[in-house]
């Protein structure tokens, strides 16, 4: 390093108490969470209240419990002493800002639950000053986690937590061993091989692999693992497993495909890579590792992400509320802060010492299939996409989710999609989709949207990927079956969709949606018969249609006039291919695409199209043969 430079080490440490640093002034003397500007979960006021301390706590217990520099250790003390005299008042129910205790599926036990290990990681500043009666006070809150159900997915790791931390202060009961067994044995039934688990109840593959089962169980590993040496390593074998694969999933600068539920935790999506360093079970390289994390941090903190106060906001590259699920509240985006597990390495590991080294996608496009989770990662020129054969949400869930999370078929990096509208008992008023990135149905009577949701796999390989899923309503009993092929060339899709609908509809595929945070920066192309284009500066998304089509036109928001849309910038625009309204068996072919604006933009002629499949030309991708079962 310079002289004068700070290491990285140094500017994680530093990152991190910039975070806290707006949170500051919110502090409160008295008060029992951080005064964020209000925005209400679906919970409950004391949930949302205990949210706005328990995750900055643990970012700041994550900070304090770093090796501090020389002087500064005046905000330390000033930080750690408003969280104790938070965590003692807030546990306490004869004052008058009590959280409450956790109930059955209450978010009360959620946010206790990785709390509990924040306390333990920062003891000598959060706990160890607390007096006994405090600790017991707070163990005999925390104990209101045992006993009370817990979602059928992760949220089984909290009361894990909170039970191992009963015990570690001497609080234990003689059933909790049992509970704890019982819960890790649901969890670990819902491991899928290749380092994947269904997320319990959910029934989806995203994110919440790395930031909730392998973050939890490297964690529990760490503060707990010498309990159970085979339990640990079971579940360090799974995230090595993993995270070799999961390290696909970053995109030279850093982004992730924003996928699946809460995305707005952000640079949480990196935890496990540091976490698996500490344990020594990383498949990466310590250089690699560190570059992997510092870049998905940068990628975000680089970006307007907070919000008037200067705390994090709900949103992906800037504040946009609409994309978090009915479970988020102001306080949420900080378990972001899971990012900073990389401070319990200490300043001389391998992790801050050795020299960075490149990204897969920096070294080349790959294909990576990942059957257990129906996905393939993508590399295409420094951006990662994941196509998705399996993954969806459980239709209890729609209403709190939202499914365009799951229910297209392409995430790519630079690009990100549109959200859906989720007005009214499963969508009534609006529908819960958006028309970009995927194939959706129109019918029944009304303007709805309907897309993809249950969805099954069917072939998967470094080539192409098959799919079969029903477009349509249970309560109108509106249904279209499709099978879906998809092929990948550099930037491109060929999408073949086999269909057949029992009810008159209109079908329309979506393209990628461009954003930008000028509308005058989205320049669209005179509609051609079976081709749109819409240029942002040096990016393009390209639609051509080639078969079964008879509209092409845009979804578009160039105005303040209708609600955002896209997760990315306020404007967009996304080219779409409608059908006419019918029932009946169709065949719909086209070719999508998204990247630079270039000579690989260029359009694709058609050679050949029959049930054997389809040969194409391009000016320079050259010929492309494509073939299967399902064109016809």
């Amino acid at each position: 390093m310079m002289e004068g430079r700070p290491t990285p080490y140094e500017s994680w440490q530093a990152a991190a108490e910039a975070l806290l640093d707006p949170l500051i002034p919110l502090m409160v003397p008295g008060a029992t969470e951080t005064a964020l500007d209000p925005w209400a979960s679906d919970h409950d006021a004391n949930a949302d209240r205990l949210e706005a301390f328990a995750r900055p706590c643990f970012l700041a217990a994550l900070w304090l419990q770093s090796k501090p520099p020389e002087g500064g250790l005046e905000k330390r003390q000033k930080v750690a002493a408003w969280f104790r005299q938070a965590l003692v008042r807030g546990s306490n129910p004869q004052d008058p800002g009590y959280w409450g205790p956790n109930t059955n599926y209450h978010q009360n036990g959620v946010e206790i639950g990785l709390l509990v290990c924040g306390l333990l990681l920062a003891r000598d500043h959060l706990w160890e000053p607390l007096t006994e009666e405090e600790k017991t006070r707070i163990g005999r809150w925390v104990a209101s986690n045992r006993a009370t159900g817990h979602h059928w997915n992760n949220h089984m790791f909290f009361g894990v937590l909170a039970l191992e931390f009963l015990a570690e202060i001497g609080m234990e009961r003689p059933a909790d061993e049992r509970a704890i067994e019982h819960w890790f044995t649901e969890m670990e039934g819902m491991y899928r091989g290749g380092g994947w688990f269904m997320d319990g109840m959910n029934q989806s593959y995203d994110h919440y692999n790395a930031y909730a089962f392998h973050f939890y169980g490297l964690l529990w590993s760490h503060l707990f693992g010498a309990k159970n040496p085979q339990r640990r390593e079971r579940w360090c074998g799974w995230a090595s497993t993993f995270l070799e694969e999961y390290q696909y999933a970053f995109a030279a600068s850093g982004e992730h495909p924003a996928f699946g539920r809460s995305i707005t935790y952000r640079f949480n999506a990196s935890a496990p890579f540091s976490l698996a360093c500490l344990l020594g079970v990383s498949p990466l390289t310590a250089g690699r590792a560190r570059r992997l994390c510092t870049r998905n941090l940068r990628f975000f903190l680089d970006r307007p992400i907070t919000q008037s106060q200067g705390a994090l906001s709900l949103g992906w590259h800037d504040p946009f509320p609409q994309l978090a699920e009915g479970y988020s509240c102001a306080g949420s985006p900080y378990w972001a802060a899971k990012a900073f597990v990389t401070l319990l390495l200490p300043p001389e590991h391998p992790f801050w010492t050795e020299a960075e080294e490149s990204l897969p996608v920096e070294e080349g496009d790959f294909v990576r299939p990942q059957p257990a989770a129906g996905l393939v990662f993508r590399g295409i020129g420094g951006e990662v996409e994941w196509l998705n054969a399996g993954s969806e949400i459980t239709p209890v869930n729609m209403p709190k989710f939202g499914p365009w999370k799951w229910g297209k078929l392409a995430y790519r990096t630079g690009i990100g999609f549109q959200v859906g509208r989720q007005d009214g008992y499963y969508g009534k008023v609006n529908g819960y989709y958006s028309r970009d990135g995927g194939l959706t149905l129109e019918g029944g009577g009304d303007d709805r949207i309907h897309g993809r949701h249950y969805t099954l796999p069917l072939e998967m390989d470094e080539r192409h990927l098959w799919c079969t899923y029903a477009l349509g309503d249970k309560l109108d009993q509106l249904v279209c079956v499709v099978e879906t092929g998809i092929w990948w060339r550099a930037g491109w899709l060929f999408q073949f969709h086999w269909t057949e609908a029992y009810q008159p509809v209109r079908l329309t595929l979506g393209g990628y949606s461009l954003s930008s945070g000028s509308a005058e920066i989205l320049v669209r192309s005179e509609p051609a018969p079976s081709v749109l284009r819409v240029d942002a500066g040096e990016q393009c998304s390209v639609l051509q249609a080639l078969q079964g089509f008879e509209i092409v036109d845009w979804d578009l928001r160039l105005d303040e006039q209708s609600p955002r849309a896209h997760v990315c910038a306020p404007f967009h625009a996304a080219p779409l291919a409608s059908t006419a309204r019918a029932a009946g068996k169709r065949g719909l072919a086209a070719l999508t695409y998204a990247g630079p604006d270039g000579e690989a933009a260029q359009t694709w002629d058609v050679l050949e199209s029959s049930p054997r499949g389809w040969r194409l030309r391009h000016p320079l991708l050259g010929d492309w043969e494509i073939a299967g079962n399902g064109l016809c």
